[in-house]
C-alpha cells in the first residue's frame, strides 16, 4: 500500500537502541566501567604516570634550589650551590615514597589501592610544602650545605632562591593527582583472584606431573598413593566377569 510505512518500530520509551551499543553497555557494566562514554585511566597508565611523576620529583631534587655565599674559615666569601636534596631532604624521601607507592598500584589486590591513593596524596602535598618552604627560606635551607662546604658553623649565609623550588611543584602535584586517580578509577580496575582459585581447585596428579610429587612430599603426602587410597603402580582387583591376567602376580 502507498500509505505504509517502512519505518521500524518504536518503544514505548521511545527509539530502539541498536543491538550493539546495548552489548556494549552490557560489557561496560560487566567490567565494572561506568556505562556513560567517560573512560577511567588504566591500571598500567596510573602506574606509568605515578612513576613518571615521582622520577621527576626525584630529579628536581638534584637541581640547585639556592645560591649561597658564606665565608670559610680564613674569613674568605665562599659561593656554594644548594641542591634540592640539600635545600629541603624530606622531598627526596617523599618522592621515593611515592615511586614505591606508584609501583604497587600495580597489584590487583582490592585493599592495596585504598593504601598507595592516601599515600600518593600525602606524599605529593608534602613534598610541594617542603618545596615551598624552601623558596620562602632561602638561608635557613641552605644552612646545613654551607656549614658543610665552609667548615664554618653559625656564619652570617647570603642566600637566593632559583625557580627550581616553584617547578618542582609541577611533579609534586602530579603525584597528588595520581593518587586522586588510584581511588576514583581504582573501582573499575579488574581484581584478578581466578588464577590462584583455580590452581587450588584442581590439583594436578602426580603421576603424570612429576613436580607434583615434589610438592606431595613438601606436604608430607605419598605421591605413590592416589586419592582413594590405593598405590598408583596397582590397578586393584579383576572386575566380575573379566578373566584376570596369568602373568599378573
Amino acid at each position: 500500500m502507498s500509505g505504509a510505512s517502512s519505518t521500524s518500530p518504536r518503544s514505548a520509551d521511545g527509539p530502539r537502541r541498536p543491538e550493539g551499543d546495548a552489548a556494549r553497555d552490557d560489557s561496560r557494566i560487566a567490567e565494572g566501567r561506568p556505562r556513560s562514554g567517560r573512560r577511567m585511566p588504566s591500571r598500567r597508565v596510573t602506574v606509568l604516570a605515578g612513576t613518571a611523576a615521582s622520577a621527576l620529583l626525584i630529579g628536581a631534587t638534584r637541581t640547585t634550589w639556592a645560591e649561597a655565599t658564606a665565608p670559610d674559615l680564613t674569613g674568605t666569601s665562599q659561593s656554594v650551590a644548594v641542591t634540592g636534596s640539600e635545600a629541603a631532604p624530606a622531598v627526596l624521601a617523599l618522592a621515593v615514597v611515592a615511586i614505591a607507592a606508584a609501583l604497587a598500584s600495580s597489584l590487583s589486590s582490592t585493599w592495596v589501592r585504598y593504601v598507595t591513593g592516601p599515600v600518593l596524596i600525602a606524599a605529593g602535598l608534602s613534598a610541594a610544602w617542603s618545596a615551598i618552604a624552601a623558596a620562602l627560606d632561602p638561608i635557613g635551607a641552605a644552612g646545613s650545605a654551607v656549614t658543610t662546604a665552609t667548615g664554618v658553623l653559625g656564619s652570617e649565609v647570603d642566600a637566593v632562591a632559583t625557580p627550581w623550588p616553584l617547578l618542582a611543584l609541577i611533579p609534586a602535584a602530579a603525584v597528588a593527582a595520581v593518587g586522586v586517580i588510584v581511588l576514583v578509577a581504582g573501582r573499575s580496575w579488574p581484581v584478578g583472584t581466578r588464577y590462584r582459585s583455580a590452581a587450588v581447585a584442581a590439583p594436578s596428579d602426580p603421576a603424570r606431573d612429576p613436580a607434583a610429587a615434589w610438592d606431595a612430599l613438601t606436604r608430607g603426602e605419598d605421591p605413590s598413593i592416589d586419592n582413594g587410597g590405593s598405590s598408583t603402580g596397582d590397578d586393584g582387583p579383576p572386575e566380575p566377569g573379566t578373566t584376570p591376567d596369568p602373568r599378573r602376580p
